[in-house]
């Protein structure tokens, strides 16, 4: 049986490192702005608790939630994944 190329594996150690130091990234941008969870929301069209689970590593996003958050942020959707001097985030 071939396994479905569309079919993704389930988050092992090192996408949850990643989805966390991503989540973190989220939570720096938006306290930086002095926004709630809310605000964040609603300028980015999505529910205050994915937001909070995003800033918590707990879930992803597709290339539409990248999209839509870089938009609330107005910020290339290549800075959600640097840090502050400009890095990559892990």
């Amino acid at each position: 049986m071939e396994q479905d190329e569309t079919a993704e594996a389930p988050a092992g150690p090192e996408d949850r490192d990643r989805l966390k130091a991503f989540g973190m990234r989220i939570k720096l941008l938006r306290v930086s702005r002095g926004w709630s969870q809310e605000q964040l929301a609603e300028a980015a069209g999505m529910h205050r608790t994915f937001i909070g689970q995003v800033e918590r590593g707990q879930r992803g996003l597709n290339v539409l939630g990248l999209w839509r958050l870089a938009g609330a942020f107005t910020i290339p959707i290549g800075d959600l994944f640097t840090d502050a001097e400009g890095r990559p985030i892990p």
